[in-house]
Order: structure tokens, then C-alpha cells, then sequence
């Protein structure tokens, strides 16, 4: 993320955040009567604006008020461009993550994920196809399997199906098994409706303390609870990561041997505990354990398809905790031991920390 001003006679840009798988750029705009807009433009977008502003539409029943409306959709001075009113620029990520206490923070992040909770439950539909998924998992594999390789193509590291990942002297098995686990998803058995990404740069607060939801690319009424849940647990721990963890990678001639160091994921038990509360909400007892598998899936698949994305930026020391992090969160779906990261949700007793 970016920031940085710019003027005219005619308005002010405050803020300027290049948004994540899109490559959208988005920049707040203070016009001269003091109001902000939000103005994302992208050349080659995956999903257009007018898409976009119709999936907003499609949750909008649910959450009202808390969707900035949509000023303008379609192509202009040849970018496809989405503009909406924006009731600030400071979103949740940068309340939670910033120096100081949190607290508030916090509490916002239990009301938020209680409420897309409540939307799964009053959305809830029997029956899923992942051929109508709005967000669908094969597409996601596909582009990380992709991004894995040119990410091991750009380090010159050579990987192939038979290489073992081996985690701090841990043997996880082969590259192939790995791909193979995050392939075997077995459906929900509910659909539900639900902003599709629902993390903490994706939810503006005001001046009021409300918050808002942004970003409606892949919102929809065709979800999968349990990859939305990866989302509401995930991204605190893709963040840890990237924040404090730096990694090598040794290949061999049958493994790639991974060394890193990571945060204790209890100290983010105050940020993922109201995911631990929606799961165990939307989970029945006889569903329990392949709803486990399935969310340790998705989470895998979001520190897996981080992986590209740090190459590009230069941050080489990530490739090893992310992808033997993806790696040991997968395994724990196949053993009685879970990842610390999952643990609590399977045995809800937890500490409270805090994101550092």
C-alpha cells in the first residue's frame, strides 16, 4: 500500500492504495465540498466494474447502509473505473496493525465478523456447486499453482511435483501430495451470501466508529462459509508473517529444505477468536471434522497464493514460511495434532494476545 497527495483546482487525492490480485488502483479523492470518493480503475480487470457493482447489489439486502453507493460503473478515458461514495480513508487493517492500543480496533473486528455470521445464517441455502460458486476453488489452485512456479522459476530454484517440502527438518511430503490435498475439497452443505473477501482492508471506519464494507469483486449468494471463514482467520496470520518472518530455502536434488521462524499464532487469538465463534456457529456436530479440513484447505490457499506476490516485490525471505506455513496447516487437516493456528477450533479454549 501506497499513500501520497496530490491537487487540482477541483479536488484533492488523499490516498492512493494499489489493490491486491486485481492490480486495480484506487485513489480517495476530497472533493471541494469536502466529500470523498473512492475511484478504482484498472486496464485488464478481472472482474469489471459493472460486475462489480452488481455483485454489490447481490448483498446488499444484508448489510445496507454499510456498502458506499456506487456513483459511476463502466469505461472512462479507456480504464474500466468504479466510482462510490468513501466514508474515509482509514480502514480497520491500518487501526489494527498501527503502534498503540487496539482495543477498539478489536471489538469492531468481533462486531464485523458477528455480522457476516449472521448474514450465513440468514443466507443459508441447502446446497452448493462449485461450478456456481461465485468465488470458485479450482480457478484459485490453478493461478497458485501457477504463481508457485514462475515464483520458483524467478529464484531459479528447481521445483517439481516429486520435490518434498521439508519444514524445519519436518518432512511433509511431496509437492504433488500437497496440490493433491488442496484439490480434494469435498462441497458444504449450505450456500451462502457474503462479501468474498472479507478482510480487514476491505472495511472502512468513519469519524463515528462505523464500519463499512468495500471491495465487492467477489461478493455473492453462492459462497462457501468455510473459505469465507479462512479469510476472518487467515489474514491476521498471513500478516504476522509478512510483518516478522524471514526464511531460506535450500533445494536438493529430491526436496526443497525450508528454515524460518515464526510468531506464536497465539498472539493473535484476540483477532482470530470471533472466527473461532462464527465457525463453531455454522458447523454442525456431524459436519465438524470436514469442515475442519476444509477451512485448513482455504487457509493454506492464502498463504499459497501469497507466494507470487512477495517474489514480485522483492521479499525473497518470504517464500519459505509461507509456503511450508501452507504446508503444515494442510497436514494438520490429515492428523489428530492441529496446526497452532487452527487448534482452537477444534478445542475452543484459547488465551487472548494481541497482533505484534
Amino acid at each position: 500500500m501506497r499513500e501520497r497527495s496530490l491537487s487540482s483546482r477541483t479536488a484533492h487525492t488523499v490516498r492512493i492504495v494499489r489493490t491486491g490480485s486485481s492490480g486495480a488502483l484506487v485513489r480517495i479523492v476530497q472533493r471541494p465540498d469536502g466529500t470523498l470518493v473512492a475511484v478504482k480503475t484498472a486496464r485488464n480487470p478481472r472482474v469489471p466494474a459493472i460486475q462489480q457493482a452488481r455483485a454489490r447489489d447481490t448483498i446488499a439486502p444484508y448489510f445496507g447502509a454499510r456498502l458506499p453507493e456506487v456513483l459511476f460503473a463502466g469505461h472512462h478515458h479507456g480504464s474500466d473505473t468504479l466510482i462510490t461514495r468513501c466514508p474515509s480513508v482509514t480502514t480497520l487493517a491500518d487501526a489494527a496493525l498501527r503502534p498503540g492500543p487496539t482495543t477498539q480496533a478489536a471489538a469492531i473486528w468481533t462486531e464485523v465478523t458477528e455480522a457476516l455470521c449472521q448474514v450465513w445464517l440468514q443466507s443459508a441455502r441447502p446446497g452448493f456447486e462449485p461450478a456456481l460458486a461465485t468465488r470458485k476453488h479450482t480457478l484459485r489452485l490453478e493461478r497458485g499453482r501457477h504463481g508457485l512456479h514462475h515464483a520458483a522459476h524467478h529464484l531459479r530454484i528447481p521445483i517439481d511435483g516429486q520435490h518434498h517440502i521439508i519444514v524445519n527438518g519436518t518432512d511433509h511430503g511431496s509437492l504433488d501430495r500437497m496440490l493433491h490435498r488442496l484439490a480434494a475439497l469435498r462441497t458444504p452443505a449450505i450456500r451462502v451470501a457474503c462479501h468474498g473477501d472479507p478482510q480487514p482492508r476491505n472495511i472502512l471506519l468513519d469519524h463515528a466508529g462505523q464500519w463499512h464494507l468495500v471491495d465487492w469483486e467477489w461478493s455473492g449468494h453462492h459462497q462457501d462459509w468455510r473459505m469465507m471463514t479462512s479469510h476472518l482467520v487467515g489474514w491476521w496470520y498471513v500478516e504476522s508473517l509478512l510483518a516478522g518472518t524471514h526464511g531460506r530455502i535450500t533445494p536438493t536434488r529430491s526436496a526443497l529444505a525450508l528454515s524460518y521462524s515464526s510468531t506464536p499464532p497465539a498472539v493473535l487469538s484476540r483477532w482470530t477468536a470471533p472466527a473461532v465463534r462464527a465457525f463453531r456457529r455454522m458447523s454442525r456436530p456431524a459436519e465438524l471434522e470436514e469442515d475442519f479440513g476444509a477451512l485448513a484447505v482455504h487457509t493454506a490457499m492464502l498463504l499459497f497464493r501469497e507466494i507470487p506476490k512477495v517474489i514480485v516485490e522483492g521479499r525473497h525471505h518470504l517464500f519459505a514460511p509461507l509456503l511450508g506455513e501452507a504446508a503444515r496447516i494442510l497436514d494438520s487437516a490429515y492428523s489428530d495434532r492441529p496446526h497452532p493456528l487452527l487448534e482452537a477450533f477444534t478445542h475452543p479454549q484459547q488465551t487472548e494476545g494481541s497482533l505484534g
